[in-house]
């Protein structure tokens, strides 16, 4: 009896420690141990791994110019905008296509126009409204690193607008 009063509740403390273990190895394999590049310890955003609930997030970067780090920042600037919207665009068109099935239009050829037209929006405006939210010089490679944000929210306003002027256009037709 007294082996199985200590016997249990030994045995359930080693059974939620070795799941608790198990869930901080997976978790920690799935992280990186660090940031590297061109040999040098890097910000943690600046491989592209870092990412937030609120904002999309992406990096750009450019070769350090003799023409001055202002036409640096601003080539790695655009290199930033640029990967934001592709991101962002991933964004759109599954969305707008799930809207338009749950509306009931499945043409495929509808839903490539409004996802062209909700695209090209949604980019003037995530090129209008992100920030550098951070930088970094590679001392290794002589290049310039940002990261770049646009809150999720004006985003997905956007969209939804988009979509729907783009639908009226489409009865429209």
């Amino acid at each position: 009896m007294l082996v199985q009063r200590v016997l249990l509740p030994v045995s359930v403390v080693m059974m939620f420690s070795a799941c608790s273990t198990m869930q901080d190895r997976i978790k920690e394999d799935l992280e990186p141990k660090e940031c590297t590049i061109a040999g040098a310890k890097a910000p943690f955003w600046a491989c592209g791994n870092y990412n937030e609930s609120d904002r999309y997030l992406a990096v750009g970067s450019a070769p350090i110019s003799k023409l001055g780090y202002d036409f640096t920042r601003k080539d790695a600037l655009t290199n930033a905008r640029a990967n934001l919207v592709n991101e962002i665009e991933v964004e759109v068109k599954a969305k707008t296509e799930s809207y338009m099935r749950s509306t009931g239009i499945s043409d495929t050829e509808s839903i490539e126009r409004v996802v062209s037209i909700v695209s090209r929006q949604t980019s003037s405006m995530v090129l209008n409204d992100s920030t550098q939210i951070n930088s970094w010089e590679n001392p290794n490679d002589k290049f310039l690193y940002l990261l770049v944000a646009t809150p999720k929210s004006s985003v997905n306003r956007v969209v939804d607008e988009e979509i729907k002027k783009a639908l009226s256009s489409l009865d429209s037709l």
